[in-house]
């Protein structure tokens, strides 16, 4: 490939801060498109554009020439990288996958004076990685619902392999696009994808978007200016999506008062929180209330360990 087809971008963040931590902060990273790699700490992904080129992301971070701010450096490689606005786009998939422009100032403020965080606030944890777009999260979602984790990544990595080749990296694949899910049908989900119960589910989601009966992009959009109760009544409306993906979305989407109470979520206040007793779900959320805005990232966050793998409990199935 050319040299010219590939280009650079740098964004600040403010501190705290860490790529490691973002990316760890749940299972997403193990399933494609994304791409982990430890060793050289570089985040790997397969994007496609509007005009179907798929394009190679390689996000990583480094120091920063401004004071209190860290660099997510990423560079995009592929035909016409460096056309005119392929960059500032891959800038803003950038900037939605890792909350760059979250101002999470006042949860470290909290985080400071709460000693079950300051490993979190050590490790500049704070966001949760997310897709680059809320159809691959919300089929990442009911994917990953009422099964062992590594379960589900299987079928999402199944699923992963229906979208387009990355000639950047020809071992990655953009995410499917709602259409291409749409084509495969549901016996594909169901005898390839292993999807189970899911599979009508993830077809319904598929459909409903590519005839513009049901429009992502426009939710998401929206997310923002919602209300808690008014995301959730959204959220909960979406096939497949129960009230913990619900949460659990609602988190990825910037909304952090909500815990996504789940059966790992039981296990882990039982063995940490209540003595070992199994609490109800109105224990789980009178226990986080005080924290208000920030309760589910305190939770999240306060669980959090730098390892990987560290969201799985004993019988290995994650919180969601």
């Amino acid at each position: 490939m050319p040299a010219s087809d590939q280009a650079s971008v740098s964004i600040p963040v403010r501190k705290p801060f860490t790529l490691f931590s973002t990316v760890t902060s749940h299972g997403w990273y193990q399933t494609l498109p994304f791409r982990w790699d430890q060793r050289r700490g570089v985040l790997l992904r397969a994007e496609q554009l509007m005009d179907h080129r798929v394009m190679l992301l390689e996000i990583s971070e480094q120091r920063s020439t401004k004071r209190g701010y860290s660099d997510v450096l990423f560079k995009v490689k592929g035909e016409g990288a460096t056309d005119p606005g392929v960059a500032q786009e891959m800038a803003r998939r950038v900037t939605i996958m890792l909350h760059l422009d979250e101002d999470l100032q006042s949860f470290y403020a909290l985080c400071r004076k709460l000693p079950e965080m300051k490993g979190a606030l050590r490790w500049g944890a704070g966001r949760s990685m997310r897709a680059s777009s809320l159809w691959e999260d919300v089929v990442k979602t009911v994917l990953g619902t009422n099964v062992l984790w590594k379960q589900a990544v299987v079928m999402i990595n199944r699923l992963a392999d229906l979208g387009e080749v990355c000639p950047a990296d020809t071992t990655l694949k953009a995410w499917p696009s709602p259409g291409r899910v749409a084509r495969a049908g549901e016996r594909y989900l169901r005898d390839v994808v292993r999807a189970g119960y899911r599979a009508p589910y993830i077809i319904e989601l598929a459909a409903a978007q590519k005839t513009g009966a049901l429009d992502f992009d426009t939710i998401e959009a929206q997310a923002k200016t919602m209300d808690a109760e008014q995301l959730y009544k959204t959220l909960v409306k979406l096939k497949g999506i129960g009230k913990s993906s619900a949460h659990f979305l609602m988190n990825l989407l910037g909304h952090y008062d909500h815990i996504a109470v789940d059966s790992a979520t039981y296990a882990y206040a039982k063995r940490e929180l209540f003595r070992g007793k199994r609490p109800t779900e109105k224990q789980i959320r009178k226990r986080f209330a005080e924290f208000g805005r920030w309760q589910s990232l305190v939770y999240w966050f306060g669980r959090w360990s730098p390892k990987l793998e560290w969201w799985e409990d004993a019988s290995g199935r994650a919180s969601m």
